[in-house]
């Protein structure tokens, strides 16, 4: 998970838990650490933040693509839906909670 706040972090898993999807979640907050955890295999599934301090989602998708095309890449995100769909990749992720 590619989330800077704490407190988001935590209700995402929770919400995830409370949904019963079992899981290992793995919390990272800059771009360094993201490549990093792009090699670890035990990787499936990739929930990101749109806009952090000093990385995005946008880049971290790019970088998703480029290393492991096959994992999904969901955002999850307090931005607006609108706002966020107007700035989007075309080649971008097709889910945004």
């Amino acid at each position: 998970m590619l989330e800077d706040d704490t407190h988001d972090a935590e209700l995402i898993q929770e919400l995830l838990e409370a949904d019963h999807f079992v899981c290992e979640v793995t919390r990272v907050q800059t771009r360094a650490e993201f490549v990093a955890g792009l090699e670890n295999a035990g990787i499936n599934l990739i929930l990101a933040d749109y806009k952090l301090p000093s990385f995005d989602g946008l880049s971290a998708l790019k970088l998703a693509l480029d290393a492991r095309a096959d994992l999904p890449f969901i955002f999850v995100s307090g931005r607006s839906a609108k706002k966020w769909r107007s700035r989007r990749s075309k080649s971008g992720p097709r889910i945004m909670l």
